[in-house]
This record gives C-alpha cells, structure tokens and sequence, in this order.
C-alpha cells in the first residue's frame, strides 16, 4: 500500500578533473527526537554515516546539465549556497582552477554556528589564498543576537554585486527552495532595482532576463 521508497539526491561536490575515479558528496546527517522523545532519524544520511568503509552503495548520477560552472573562462561567478548548498559550488572552483579559469569567483555561505558548521573552512581559505576564489562573505544566523542570512550579506554588497553583475556575472543559487531560493531571489531582484536604478517591474523583468540567458541558475530541493 506504500509507495516505493524513492532515491535520495545530493549534489556532487567535487570535479572529474581534480579525480577522474572519486566523487564525493555532502551530506546533512538527520537525527532527532520527535514529540513524544522518541528517536528518530533519516533515511539515508545515517546509513551513510554509519557505514563501514568499503560498505556497497547502489548508486547512479541525474544529470543537471544547466548547473554547471561558466564555460567562459573570463566570466565571473556568484555562488550562493548556505548549509550543504555549498556542495556543488566546491566542484565549481576546483573545475575552474583545473581549466586555468580566472575569472573572479565570489561565494556566499551561511549556516547556524562558524564553530560548528563552516563546511570546508580549510578548503575555502586555500581557494582564497592562490586567487580561484576572490570573494568569500559568510552568514552564521546563530552566533549573534540578530540573525543574518546570505541575503543579507548580499543587499550588504550590493553595488559591488550590481557591478559584477554589470561585468556579465553568473549567479548561482543551490541549497533550500522553501524559504532561503526565494528570499534570495527577492535580494536580487532588490540590488538590481536600487543600485541598477531601476523600477520594481523593470527589476523583475531584467532579473528574468538573466534566468532565461541562462545567468541566473537554481538547483534548490
């Protein structure tokens, strides 16, 4: 009488031309308590954190052949991705730096807590130090009174936005749809109406412009 369980997907975070026989992904691990204080847990994300090495895994890939990072080496990035949206984003770079791309790279990345949760600290502050990352701003909502998100780290640079954006930038979005795609889309739709001089309608209709020139990409779950 139920339905058949479906496949968990999890965005690839690293690129073929780092390692042609290795991907590696990033996984949230669910565990809880519901109502009544009764454990419980995910379905996958446990399994796999609980797996001994060399446990068989039943695998396949869904491509997503409009994610990807610029095939133009001097267009420059935007990358948003809070909590494991950073995911795909670590592929961008590592693809980027091994094609030699040089063009800027600039990512925003947001969790709860910069102690506990700042995925990839290390591998983003060596990206930073040999110049395949320009920019790196970060929102841990937690760790002050006021909670700050990544939209509010982009309306705190938005000139600098307006003008990448101006210079022909790409901008990325990945991570949740339910709340965090849309406020960032309405960051956005903001910096381009304030600091591109624009009406909220002429805003609208140039943010959608960008999603049709295949500028401003999504992959938001």
């Amino acid at each position: 009488m139920l339905g058949r369980l479906q496949p968990r997907l999890y965005s690839i975070c690293s690129s073929p031309l780092t390692d042609a026989h290795q991907v590696s992904l990033t996984v949230s691990v669910v565990r809880y308590e519901n109502l009544a204080g009764r454990p419980r847990q995910g379905v996958c994300s446990p399994f796999l954190a609980d797996a001994e090495p060399g446990t068989p895994v039943p695998v396949r890939v869904q491509r997503a052949p409009h994610f990807r990072p610029p095939a133009d080496p001097a267009a420059p990035a935007v990358m948003v991705g809070p909590g494991t949206g950073i995911a795909p984003f670590i592929g961008f770079l590592e693809e980027r730096r091994a094609r030699g791309h040089r063009a800027p790279n600039w990512l925003f990345f947001g969790e709860q807590h910069r102690a506990t949760d700042f995925y990839y600290e290390q591998e983003l502050a060596a990206f930073l130090a040999e110049g395949t990352l320009t920019r790196l701003d970060t929102a841990f909502s937690r760790d002050q009174r006021a909670e700050i998100y990544v939209q509010d780290r982009m309306r705190e640079h938005g000139p600098l936005m307006w003008s990448w954006l101006r210079d022909g930038a790409r901008f990325y979005v990945c991570g949740d749809a339910s709340r965090m795609a849309e406020d960032v889309d309405q960051a956005l739709r903001d910096i381009v109406t304030v600091h591109g001089g624009l009406t909220e309608a002429e805003a609208a209709a140039s943010v959608k412009q960008l999603a049709a020139d295949k500028r401003y990409v999504r992959d938001v779950y």
